[in-house]
């Protein structure tokens, strides 16, 4: 890992041994070596401007001041984050200052995207130690509190992973083994509350952090590359567009697995699709020649009263909505059934019974196995219909993870073959109504 150095007059470093006091945790407690080095955000703007990539797994950025990118430092950061990159920002003493710069540079760097909460069944949170709460300490006016409270990280996701973490309390300090002190006086100005974690679920949430990164490195850099979308040529008759459906969440946490759906349908049944991915609002002209909606997410996929009714009108008329829970986080699967209720509120979610053409339309599937050799076991589909029709399908394990045969270890979601199966199977059907 790296520490950025970044600005000209900001103390990017203001715990020097605080890297490699953590570190030697991991090596103690993991058996596991990690080295560490300073990398100017300079030098890595220039990296890529010359074609080259930065390969360092987690960048760390930390401090007290605010502080600016330049456009091509925020370039570059965005093609290293892309590239499977991971970048972790620390509030030096909880600065609100560089809370803020933090929030703003990413939002500049990533406009789409959310810097977010981390919900507790996050793997952060049990990468190695399994949390709850953990300990944080105050200093106001020279008055210490101490707090036990749910973890306070902010995360942004890209291809399905955290690659965006921030901890707005101060862990730093914790990692180099001394409680944060109280916020210098900057003239005349009243120092802020200090906010930081007791050093000792610093340190654990530091090599939980490590431990995150690490497991997750793999699965990272493959999801920087999408395999080229290719099979049979179409044929003459219409081909098939896929509408990947825009909501107020995380919409498009996986492109890539979307990609390889397609590329699957192609290559394995004689569907004609339309090698692309549509993305699509809930808005009349933009569904109606779209009869196969997906949705995905991995927190909360709202829509508003006008985009409900659109959508409730769509699949009343005849259209098909799949629901995939990337990850198989619980927010997401809370949300998700709420949402399904508000747009078919006279029909039930209910099981799919073994014997249902979802699970006979291609493959005959009588059980699933999960990912990381996991035992076999039924499928888990729900659905709503309308008559005999199944209008919404979702799934609360997620279905396309491992379309690309890699997938994020801690997540919940069918090995290959399983996912494979049941996504065409899934389209076969929806072809069929």
């Amino acid at each position: 890992m790296a520490k950025l150095a970044y600005g000209t007059t900001q103390d990017y470093t203001p715990n020097p041994a605080d890297l490699d006091t953590l570190l030697g945790h991991v090596r103690s407690q993991l058996d596991i070596w990690y080295g560490h080095t300073i990398l100017n955000v300079e030098e890595l703007a220039a990296m890529y401007k010359d074609g080259k990539k930065c390969e360092i797994p987690l960048l760390y950025l930390t401090g007290y001041q605010s502080f600016e990118f330049t456009p091509e430092q925020r370039g570059a950061l965005r093609e290293y984050l892309l590239d499977g990159g991971t970048l972790l920002g620390d509030a030096t003493l909880g600065s609100p200052d560089f809370t803020k710069s933090f929030r703003a540079e990413i939002a500049a760097i990533f406009p789409q995207r959310k810097l977010d909460v981390l919900q507790l069944d996050h793997p952060i949170y049990r990468g190695y130690y399994p949390y709850q709460n953990v300990n944080y300490f105050t200093i106001t006016d020279g008055v210490h509190s101490k707090v036990e409270s749910p973890p306070q990280f902010l995360g942004l996701n890209l291809a399905a992973r955290t690659a965006v973490i921030l901890s707005p309390y101060d862990m730093t300090c914790g990692w180099d083994e001394f409680y944060a002190p109280p916020a210098p006086r900057i003239g005349n100005a009243k120092p802020v509350p200090t906010m930081a974690m007791l050093p000792v679920d610093a340190i654990r949430m530091g090599i939980n952090l490590l431990t995150y990164v690490s497991a997750e490195r793999t699965f990272a850099k493959t999801q920087a590359y999408t395999l080229k979308v290719e099979g049979n040529q179409p044929q003459q008759r219409a081909a098939l567009q896929f509408g990947l459906l825009r909501h107020q969440g995380d919409w498009n946490p996986d492109s890539n697995s979307i990609y390889q759906l397609i590329r699957f349908a192609a290559l394995r049944t004689s569907i004609p699709v339309a090698y692309d991915m549509k993305s699509v609002d809930a808005e009349v002209e933009q569904i109606a020649e779209t009869p196969l909606l997906i949705m995905t997410g991995m927190d909360e996929p709202q829509l508003n009263e006008k985009e409900l009714a659109v959508l409730q009108r769509h699949l009343q008329a005849g259209g098909f909505l799949f629901i995939n829970n990337t990850s198989g986080f619980a927010k997401f699967d809370r949300e998700a059934r709420a949402l399904i209720a508000r747009l078919l509120p006279d029909y039930s979610l209910q099981s799919v019974s073994a014997d249902h053409n979802l699970y006979h339309s291609l493959y005959d599937i009588q059980e699933l196995r999960r990912a990381g050799g996991g035992q076999a076991g039924p499928p888990d589909l729900e659905a709503v219909f309308i008559g005999e029709r199944a209008a919404i399908v979702y799934s609360p394990t997620d279905t396309l993870g491992m379309m690309k045969g890699v997938h994020d270890p801690y997540a919940n979601t069918y090995d290959a073959d399983s996912s494979q199966r049941l996504a065409l199977n899934v389209l076969c059907y929806a072809m069929q109504q």
